[in-house]
């Protein structure tokens, strides 16, 4: 009896162990089938995501690198640190619901490189590449005798706008052009029917250089079949603009061919247009005096370059503004 006893004891202890085996098995496998394995990834302590393995992470890294590095645009990608790679199990639904190439987007930084012509210490043309930037410098340095120009090399997390060769080809010119030293035109440029200029009249008297620039580029007259009436005074995007004697705004606002305009009325019929502006600075019906910032100078409405297209108008008829702004120069 004692014997028997003890067989079936070691019998039920046997199957009870078999059992367990089994269960854990079923258990490990219903796991396994659920769970895989994965790297769970921390940059600078800041949870990335799940990979399948570090492979992966690599494999995505590379694309995302990939992914910024332009044609001819010189940018630096890289991590701020090493990943981390921490041995994890994670549903399969977990791998297939998040997006690895997201998450670790937002871990990239980027470093541009570009290169900017710098024309009395106010930039005027950004390049990808130096050879691009210093073929501009070399023409201007050609156009013009003691111009102050030079390359700056310049790093960005962002890349800034790169100037199309066309773009640079007008600036180039506008540059070339502002630099020219002031001829004033002689009368017989102008047109028989060209209203008066009435250089007599005592509104010309004490009024002021409507503007920081210096560089006359264009004046009254007759040009290519077209009559010109205003002097056009050439300045870097964004030069101020001032108004040139007291009185009040008349209107402010869009005005097709010549972009954003003021106008102000100085009264007796005198009137005095401020065309092509980046900016306005002042409304209809404000009072302005003498010397205000009314404007900031651009390049809008039918224009070829940042300038300030200047008009003298008596009782509605422009004349030559050039007689009224000359002597403050």
């Amino acid at each position: 009896m004692g014997e028997n006893k003890i067989l079936g004891t070691l019998k039920f202890m046997f199957v009870t162990i078999i059992v367990l085996v089994l269960t854990c098995s079923a258990a490990i496998i219903t796991v396994l089938n659920t769970y895989k394995p994965a790297v769970k990834v921390y940059i600078e302590d800041k949870f990335v995501g799940y990979f399948s393995s570090e492979q992966q992470f690599s494999e995505v890294y590379s694309e995302l690198v990939s992914e910024k590095q332009q044609d001819g645009i010189d940018v630096k990608v890289y991590l701020e640190s090493e990943p981390n790679f921490e041995t994890s199990y994670i549903k399969d639904s977990v791998l297939e619901e998040q997006n690895v190439y997201t998450n670790l987007r937002a871990f990239l930084k980027t470093e541009y490189t570009t290169y900017d012509v710098a024309v009395n210490n106010e930039k005027e043309m950004t390049f990808a590449t130096q050879d691009e930037a210093l073929k501009y410098v070399n023409e201007l340095k050609d156009e013009i005798k003691d111009i102050d120009v030079e390359i700056i090399e310049e790093k960005n997390e962002e890349l800034e706008d790169i100037t199309s060769t066309q773009r640079a080809d007008n600036i180039l010119q506008e540059i070339v052009d502002r630099n020219k030293p002031v001829e004033i035109p002689n009368a017989s440029i102008y047109d028989s029917d060209i209203p008066s200029t009435q250089t007599n009249d005592s509104f010309k008297n004490n009024g002021i250089w409507p503007t920081d620039a210096r560089y006359l580029t264009s004046y009254y007259g007759w040009r290519w079949g077209t009559l010109h009436t205003g002097t056009d005074i050439a300045g870097a995007l964004g030069t101020p603009i001032y108004a040139y004697k007291d009185g009040t705004v008349v209107y402010s606002g869009w005005a097709s061919s010549y972009g954003y305009l003021v106008k102000i009325d100085h009264g007796n019929g005198y009137q005095t247009w401020y065309a092509h502006c980046s900016s306005l600075l002042v409304n209809t019906g404000d009072t302005v005096t003498q010397g205000q910032k009314i404007a900031l100078m651009g390049s809008t409405g039918f224009s070829t370059g940042s300038h300030l297209h200047f008009e003298v108008r008596i009782n509605g008829v422009h004349v030559n503004s050039l007689p009224y702004i000359y002597p403050y120069m």
